[in-house]
């Protein structure tokens, strides 16, 4: 357990001689300064804020938590005041108590804290949004069964993360987790991939191929935008659901599995039924469990949590000295509308780590190529410039692939070639 950072005045002092008397390390200071610089400089597991010793109460909360997202906190107060408790839940503290509460109370409550404090790799699903919050603990239970779920939603949403989060929390966790696009492959590719296939099967079959779902048999499978697949392998996969058996092309006999089924789409089923494109049986069979996930611009709270969450990630990887965002970057994002979603906001910070000129992501490293956010240094430089010196250091943080260097940029590699080949002609590279 790491620190357990304490800001006060004076009036938690026998809940911090209990805190110590029992080997816990704590991080005892008494300015909001010192607290934000604490947390910036080192690992905490838990905080504890009392809020008479802040100027700013809740302006200070909601800032310590902008901060530092993955850090539960207790806030304290001296008068019992509902309104300031619903706004400090809210803002994501963990709780709200008053000083005069009991200190082995508190104690429990700042110990408990410090163990459900959210580990993104863990978890994998990263929300702040109360409604999300909700739906991740009843699908904790729902995880438990063999249910087929169907999860909906807009491109980018994180609907595959969900799946895999169901699949953590499953009595089959320890099994595979195997998934397929059903939009990625055409017909005869995506039966042999699904079921398998026997050698001699069909001319070009040298060996048995096994199929996607003989390889989840104990765990999970993820058909991803299952809505695309044709209607001739439809009745296929109704078959397999209602018989737990596979048919692998060429075989003489089924093959039992034991697999839990989870499907996603981005389309309106029910519009695909009533068009005829999706068979009605195989959706009320796949809706045992209907989750809609909703799009990142109704869940503004999840902005802020998730782009410093990308931000440690990339700025690690890559290596890139970046500590966050810039004042009001964050604020500003919340009001973009976000078309892409997560996977935007994701591409976007990516970048940003990659474009940053110091410590502090500005708002035109994340929308280089709006005139209207070029700032300081960056309105000295011709956008052409710009874009030059983003391209190459994405594909240097790729290592010169080009695939891999679009997908951060945002751009199809068709684009990054005819750029590049500009560029070469120019002599600028």
């Amino acid at each position: 357990m790491g620190n357990i950072l304490v800001l006060d005045n004076g009036d938690l002092t026998r809940f911090t001689e209990a805190m110590l008397a029992e080997g816990r390390d704590l991080a005892l200071l008494n300015t909001e300064e010192d607290a934000l610089s604490f947390a910036e400089r080192e690992e905490v597991s838990c905080g504890v804020i009392n809020l008479e010793a802040t100027e700013r109460r809740l302006g200070f909360l909601e800032d310590f938590l902008d901060r530092n997202p993955f850090v539960p906190v207790i806030a304290l107060s001296a008068e019992a005041n509902v309104e300031e408790a619903v706004r400090a839940v809210k803002l994501g503290a963990f709780d709200y108590r008053l000083l005069r509460t009991d200190e082995e109370v508190l104690k429990e409550i700042v110990l408990k804290a410090c163990e459900e404090r959210p580990h993104p790799e863990d978890d994998g699903f990263l929300t702040a949004n109360p409604e999300l919050k909700r739906l991740l603990e009843r699908l904790k239970e729902v995880a438990k069964s063999k249910a087929t779920v169907l999860i909906t939603g807009e491109s980018g949403t994180g609907k595959e993360v969900l799946a895999r989060y169901l699949h953590r929390h499953s009595d089959r966790a320890q099994g595979p987790f195997v998934a397929i696009n059903c939009a990625a492959l055409p017909e005869h590719l995506l039966e042999s991939e699904l079921f398998g296939y026997e050698k001699g099967a069909f001319s070009g079959a040298f060996t048995r191929k096994i199929g996607k779902f003989e390889l989840a048999n104990g765990g999970t499978i993820l058909l991803d935008e299952v809505t695309e697949m044709p209607l001739s392998l439809q009745a296929k996969l109704l078959r397999v659901l209602q018989e737990g058996e596979v048919d692998r092309l060429g075989g003489a006999y089924p093959v039992k599995i034991d697999v839990r089924v989870i499907a996603t789409t981005n389309r309106d089923v029910a519009a695909e039924v009533k068009a005829g494109r999706f068979r009605e049986d195989l959706y009320f069979r796949l809706n045992v469990i209907p989750v809609h996930l909703p799009p990142l611009r109704e869940r503004p709270e999840d902005i802020k949590l998730l782009a410093e969450h990308f931000r440690r990630e990339f700025a690690k990887r890559y290596g890139r000295p970046v500590k966050g965002f810039a004042e009001g970057v964050l604020e500003r994002l919340q009001g973009y509308h976000f078309p892409g979603n997560v996977r935007e906001l994701r591409n976007l910070v990516e970048r940003a780590v990659l474009l940053a000129r110091g410590p502090w992501i500005t708002f035109s490293d994340l929308f280089p190529h709006e005139l209207s956010g070029l700032q300081q240094e960056h309105s000295l430089k011709p956008l052409k410039e710009l874009e030059r010196e983003m391209i190459l250091k994405a594909l240097k943080a790729a290592n010169g692939n080009r695939t891999k260097a679009a997908e951060i940029l945002g751009i199809s590699v068709r684009t990054l070639r005819h750029k590049l080949q500009v560029y070469r002609e120019a002599g600028l590279i």
